[in-house]
């Protein structure tokens, strides 16, 4: 079962921090197929949320393909979900990428400082890695 952090301080809906995070727990691989999910109220609960919160985060999830529900027996993640692992990976870290190129864009750096820095990262993080 998935550990979720919610934060009421931020900016983001309580709904889509619970998506979000369902999400990269599903590309990740820390959800797998049938693994079962909080019921709305036990997560409501814990978090000291309103249950429609969870239930709206919960259905909208269903409608991506990612959760599914089982009559009488809780809501699940879905076999569609690991064959959709790949994409929200890539849409994941597209994200992420388009947020850096952005600001990037905004501190004024040319194409090829952006690059550089891009390459001295991963030269970094592939370094890091290796110890």
């Amino acid at each position: 079962m998935v550990h979720l952090k919610l934060d009421p301080a931020s900016p983001i809906p309580m709904y889509l921090q619970i998506v979000e995070q369902v999400r990269r727990a599903v590309a990740s691989g820390a959800l797998q197929a049938d693994d079962e999910m909080p019921s709305v109220r036990a997560l409501a609960s814990e978090h000291l949320i309103n249950p429609n919160t969870v239930a709206r985060a919960y259905l909208e999830l269903e409608r991506e393909g990612l959760l599914t529900k089982r009559r009488g027996a809780g809501t699940y993640v879905s076999h569609e979900a690991a064959r959709m692992r790949d994409a929200q990976r890539t849409r994941i870290v597209a994200g992420l990428i388009d947020k850096a190129l952005a600001a990037a864009h905004e501190f004024g750096w040319t194409p090829e400082q952006t690059r550089k820095a891009f390459e001295e990262r991963l030269e970094h993080m592939h370094t890091e890695r290796e110890r």
